[in-house]
This record gives C-alpha cells, sequence and structure tokens, in this order.
C-alpha cells in the first residue's frame, strides 16, 4: 500500500507539489502562499468534493481516505482539486517534511475555510466524518445559489465604482488641467466661481493626493477581509448590523452553525454534556469571531442549562432569526428536534433574507452612483456658465482698475 501511495506521488511531481505545501506552513501571508490561487479556484467547488468523497467513504467502506487523495492528485494533476489533493496525501503519510495527520480535519486545514473544519472536527469525534461531510455538502448547497447572486449584484456595483474611478480620474488628469491652461490668460484661478473654484480644488488634491486616497480603498478592503473573520472588538456588533458585508458573513456564518449543531445533537443527543462538548470542539477549531459568540453560548449554557432559544441570543443571528429561534424552542422541547428545525428554518429563509437585503442595497448604492456621475458630467456645462459670467465680471475690474484718475477730465 505504502508503494503504491509513493507511485502516485511520483507520477504528479511529487517535489513540485511538497514545495507547494511546504509553502502554506511558511508563508506569512495569501500571496507568498504557491497554493493560494489553486484554494481560491477550489473554495466555490468543494461543496460537491465533500459530496464526492462523502459517497465514496459511505459505498467503499474500509478504504483508506488517502487512496482517495492519491487518486485525485493522479488524474487531476494540474488543477486546483490536483494540487490540494497531493498536499492532503502528504500530510495524511507524513511524507515531503509534511506533519503526519490522521483527522480530516486537520488534514484540510489550511486549504479550505475555517468554519468547515469546525462541523468536521465534531463529526470526526462522534467517529462519522462521512456525516459531516454530507452535512457540509448539504449547508454549502443550500446557501451557495444566495451567495453567487449576491456577488453578482454586489459585482454589478462595483463595475459602477469603477467606472466612477476612471471618471474622476479624466476629469483630474485630463480635464482639468486643459480648462486651467485655457483660462490661464484670461482669467485667474481666483476669479473663478463657486463651482469652477470647488472643482479646481478637488481636482488638485486628487493629483496630488489620488494615491493616498486609492491607498486607503485599498487598505480598507484589506481591513474589511481580515475583521470579518477577526474582529471582535466593540464596535463589531454594530458593524454586523449596519455595514452589509459583515451582516452577509454574519448570516452565512449563523446558518451553518446551526446545521452543525443540528447534526450534533441528532447524533448523540441533545443532554448538557454532549452540547457543551460539542461547543468547546466547534469554538477550538473557530475562528476569533465565532469563538466569541461560542463563548457566550457556553457562559448562558451555564448561568440557565434551560434557556432554550434565548442561548443563542450572542448577536450572532439578526433579530428575526433570534426571534424566529426563541418562538421554535417553545413548541419543540427536546433540543435536538428544535435545532434541527432551526436550522432547516434558517437553511430556507437565509438565503432569501440576503438577496432580497442585497437587492435592496444593490439599487440605493446604484442611484447614488448614478446620480453622481451624472452630476458630475454635467458639471463642465455649468461651470462653462459660471466661467463665462466671472470672465465678464473680472473683465469689467480690469478695466475699472486700468484708468488712471489723473487723466480724468476736471471740473
Amino acid at each position: 500500500m505504502m508503494q503504491r501511495l509513493k507511485d502516485a506521488l511520483a507520477a504528479i511531481k511529487r517535489k513540485k507539489y511538497a514545495a507547494a505545501a511546504e509553502s502554506i506552513g511558511g508563508a506569512t501571508g495569501r500571496f507568498p502562499d504557491k497554493l493560494w490561487f489553486a484554494k481560491l479556484e477550489f473554495s466555490p467547488k468543494r461543496a460537491d468534493y465533500y459530496y464526492d468523497l462523502a459517497m465514496r467513504i459511505e459505498k467503499m467502506p474500509g478504504e483508506p481516505i488517502s487512496n482517495h487523495f492519491a487518486k485525485d492528485a493522479a488524474r487531476r494533476a494540474g488543477e486546483p482539486l490536483g494540487l490540494l489533493a497531493a498536499l492532503w496525501l502528504a500530510r495524511y503519510e507524513g511524507l515531503d517534511g509534511q506533519t503526519q495527520e490522521s483527522r480530516l480535519a486537520e488534514i484540510f486545514r489550511g486549504t479550505v475555510p475555517d468554519e468547515d473544519l469546525a462541523i468536521l472536527a465534531v463529526a470526526e469525534q462522534g467517529g462519522d466524518v462521512k456525516d459531516g461531510l454530507f452535512r457540509l455538502a448539504e449547508n454549502l448547497r443550500a446557501m451557495s445559489e444566495a451567495k453567487s447572486n449576491i456577488l453578482l449584484l454586489l459585482a454589478s456595483m462595483g463595475i459602477t465604482l469603477i467606472i466612477l474611478h476612471v471618471y474622476l480620474g479624466v476629469m483630474a488628469f485630463i480635464v482639468a488641467p486643459m480648462l486651467d491652461r485655457s483660462f490661464a490668460n484670461l482669467l485667474p484661478v481666483d476669479g473663478y466661481g463657486p463651482i469652477a473654484r470647488a472643482f479646481h480644488l478637488g481636482t488638485t488634491f486628487l493629483r496630488e493626493w489620488g494615491w493616498l486616497v486609492l491607498l486607503g480603498e485599498v487598505g480598507l478592503v484589506w481591513w474589511v477581509l481580515r475583521a470579518l473573520r477577526n474582529y471582535t472588538g466593540p464596535y463589531r456588533a454594530w458593524l454586523d448590523k449596519n455595514v452589509i458585508i459583515f451582516d452577509f458573513f454574519r448570516r452565512f456564518q449563523g446558518a451553518q452553525f446551526l446545521a452543525a449543531m443540528s447534526a450534533v445533537t441528532q447524533r448523540f443527543g441533545g443532554d448538557m454534556n454532549n452540547l457543551t462538548n460539542a461547543l468547546e470542539m466547534m469554538r477550538a477549531n473557530a475562528y476569533p469571531y465565532l469563538a466569541q459568540h461560542i463563548r457566550r453560548i457556553e457562559a448562558t449554557l451555564e448561568e440557565s442549562p434551560n434557556a432554550g432559544g434565548k442561548m443563542f441570543d450572542t448577536g450572532l443571528f439578526d433579530r428575526d432569526t433570534t426571534y424566529r429561534i426563541q418562538d421554535i424552542a417553545e413548541y419543540e422541547d427536546d433540543l435536538s428536534k428544535m435545532l434541527n428545525t432551526v436550522s432547516v428554518t434558517v437553511l430556507k429563509t437565509a438565503p432569501r433574507e440576503l438577496e432580497q437585503r442585497a437587492s435592496k442595497f444593490n439599487r440605493r448604492s446604484s442611484v447614488l452612483l448614478i446620480v453622481l456621475i451624472t452630476a458630475l458630467a454635467f458639471m463642465p456645462a455649468f461651470m462653462a456658465r459660471e466661467l463665462k459670467k466671472s470672465m465678464q465680471v473680472h473683465g469689467i475690474k480690469t478695466h475699472q482698475k486700468s484708468i488712471n484718475p489723473s487723466t480724468l477730465p476736471s471740473n
């Protein structure tokens, strides 16, 4: 068996994949990671892979999971899945400098989103990783269509923002300098009207400090991407409620968390001991944002073991979902049934609510951006009219100053 595994690795250029695998452990950021693009390509397709892998495990009992990795690495060589499967195989066997791992959650760590690992870790602890893979695939598929639609809506707004940036760049670096040169000998900047003066100052600022504005925008995007999973400060609740991307993230993660808890209690029962152990395992594999909410749930359970649906009132869910959970808890006495009902309900309602809010946000943002671009487009026409009047006023003032009082006729 070992020879077969080694042959599979050799067939897909083991040294190349080992170097890529090593980068995951040694990289200090996303871009130094040689498998970054492979993970990016694999992420939206991982639901299908989880399902296929679960089916193989179910239909081929006793087959080592490493054989599945070896097969994927060999037949998908050079593709994102092939690269990642080679790394998973190396980790499972402890080859090419990789630390040997026996748990699927640890084998996948760093190559799939952390929220997936929590569900896998809990399923493995219960001895049925197949069930965890099936549940993951089901959850991801339920939310994937909504996620795709939301991304399309936000992408349209992003295109409008790009057009706005291009338009501002043309105004600042082409139109404004031409305007200043055209009126340099006819009208000084001090003689501009309010619209032309504001245009001149704004475009001058963009020419001199536009790079800083762009750098700030890039920094903001970087911070948001980091903050989604890691920021747990005092303003996180406000961000979750008022900033749409944080709200989307919260709703997606909340739905997946409920599905994971439902799977655990269905398999092992909903008594306090099993629930506490499941929460501890999920917290150990969760990123800071989710871990914070799990700690709050644990604290509520410790203070009030019969809290029911109120134990999930930690801010992980929006107000309507929180009330929905509490209502279901009132007529479902069994915790396992309650969590299953809540999970099924949230997976049905969350995608629809997310799409509705994304559509509403997209409409408002698009109208605002279109109005702004239209105003900028008509600004030159208003400036031309204003500059014409300014030139007339400036000409009169210049003429008056040019008159020498001593040459005027005396009475």
